[in-house]
């Protein structure tokens, strides 16, 4: 794709609809050569300004995990454990609480993170620790 357009939308659908790169109008006669060769070779030329918005867009950011900062400080602890591998029992030996109160807490924890089981809630909170 060579054109003049560098709004986002435009970059995207372009490059979702198959464009093997992205030049802005305006690059010298061997900037658009050597981009031809590089497709032609496998490569994805694109204009400095389109590769920053390009890996702006795919920045690595903090996962978000719903509902996470709503976890009581015991909810995440017995999260903690979870993900260790103990058991309820274990958990409720080790936090001085009854296995009811170790239930009560991981049926909370698994409202707050939107998750309907212990996998679940231990990816989430695996993948906001890493």
């Amino acid at each position: 794709m060579c054109t003049s357009f560098e709004d986002d939308e435009k970059i995207f659908n372009s490059l979702k609809a198959g464009a093997m790169g992205y030049l802005v109008k305006g690059e010298s006669m061997d900037k658009i050569l050597s981009s031809i060769r590089d497709v032609y070779n496998g490569g994805a030329p694109m204009s400095f300004s389109i590769a920053r918005k390009v890996l702006q867009h795919f920045e690595k950011k903090l996962p978000e995990i719903k509902g996470f900062d709503e976890l009581t400080d015991r909810e995440k602890e017995i999260l903690e454990l979870l993900s260790q591998g103990l058991l309820y029992k274990e958990i409720a030996d080790k936090s001085c609480i009854s296995m009811d109160t170790v239930k009560k807490h991981v049926g909370n924890i698994y409202r707050k993170l939107h998750v309907n089981n212990k996998v679940e809630a231990i990816n989430k909170f695996n993948h906001f620790k890493n």
